[in-house]
């Protein structure tokens, strides 16, 4: 047993609000320095199950019975801190307004901050001000020092939508195989036997991102069949740029021999409804007819769907609400193992699929 885990075990036997032996009290029972102790103290006190101030020495913290007191005072409970990446994401505004509202309702104190570069944030978050923050950096990059800003700010830290392991944060995360399963699943019972896919490219190294290595595991082992391989990338932007790579996909597809053509597309990605139109209809593709089109990505922002695509994917609340169930337990649990909670995808069936041509 570490020395950390043996000072917890010695917390949890005490009453709320107790006084924690002291430092010198610690090194003549365990035999420890002084150095080690003060070290597993303060990480404790990140932790949330001690809290030492000058004066009134280290006292035992727990967090339900400290969530009462405050309910009775009419305070808040816990400081939340909401610190996600500024960017053009309707999505991502969404769910942050939701998980805002969720929690502030529940009695929790809640700041919203967003960040352009890590830089930002630096300079404005000090050390030890809030209780959970909620990062949530959307399509940006999640550097080391990021991740390092805002655990120093806070005692526990959660990240949304990344699938990250061996970091001490809780993730709130997205369950990219079972979206792929759905998807195919749909378009099997629908008759398609090759089925292709477009990703969004968000890799400046060109590594496979996790949902394509799913795609190809499919397409070459499950199905054991060449003749559905079909996959391409395009950069997404909001002008002309992102459709001129779309059409460049469907001029590959209508390029192909007709026996070793899909007659079905998965597309990944922040494309809009409107774009990938614009792309079918300029290759004179009809969907679903010619082809039929399903959707990975936000099911709540119509954009992305334009009441016609079939989409799989999550809504902002259902994110909202794990991210908030997720604050709830972890303030409940201040010293649990960290943990993972995979949001869970749906189908929404639309116009653009359909069986295959006979």
């Amino acid at each position: 047993m570490t020395l950390v885990e043996d000072l917890r075990r010695k917390a949890a036997d005490l009453p709320h609000g107790a006084k924690f032996p002291t430092v010198r009290q610690l090194v003549k029972e365990l035999g420890a320095t002084q150095y080690a102790i003060q070290s597993a103290i303060r990480a404790l006190n990140a932790d949330g199950v001690l809290q030492s101030r000058v004066g009134d020495g280290t006292r035992v913290i727990h967090l339900d019975q400290a969530v009462g007191e405050a309910g009775q005072a009419g305070q808040g409970v816990l400081r939340v801190l909401l610190l996600h990446h500024v960017a053009p994401n309707a999505r991502g505004e969404m769910i942050t307004t939701q998980l805002h509202d969720d929690l502030t309702a529940r009695g929790f104190r809640v700041v919203t901050i967003s960040y352009s570069n890590d830089d930002d944030i630096r300079t404005l978050l000090g050390a030890g001000m809030f209780d959970i923050c909620v990062l949530q950096p959307r399509f940006s990059v999640l550097s080391i020092r990021l991740l390092e800003v805002a655990s120093r700010c806070s005692r526990h830290l959660i990240v949304e939508g990344r699938n990250m392991d061996g970091l001490a944060v809780d993730l709130v995360a997205s369950d990219h195989i079972k979206s792929m399963r759905l998807a195919l699943e749909h378009l099997i019972e629908l008759g398609h036997q090759q089925v292709g896919l477009i990703s969004e490219d968000r890799d400046m190294d060109g590594a496979p991102i996790d949902f394509e290595q799913l795609y190809e595991f499919w397409a070459h082992t499950v199905r054991r069949d060449p003749i559905c391989h079909f996959a391409r990338r395009a950069a997404f932007s909001y002008d002309e740029a992102s459709l001129d790579q779309l059409n460049d996909c469907m001029e590959a597809w209508r390029a192909l021999d007709p026996s070793r053509r899909p007659t079905a597309l998965i597309i990944w990605g922040r494309f809009t409804a409107k774009q990938v139109h614009a792309a079918t209809e300029a290759h004179k593709i009809s969907i679903p007819d010619d082809l039929s089109i399903v959707r990975v990505c936000s099911t709540s922002v119509e954009a992305l769907h334009g009441g016609v695509l079939t989409t799989v994917g999550r809504s902002t609340q259902s994110i909202s609400d794990a991210i908030s169930e997720t604050v709830r337990w972890r303030a409940d649990n201040p010293s649990a193992p960290r943990r993972t909670r995979h949001t869970i995808p749906e189908v929404f069936v639309r116009k653009s699929s359909g069986p295959v041509a006979v």
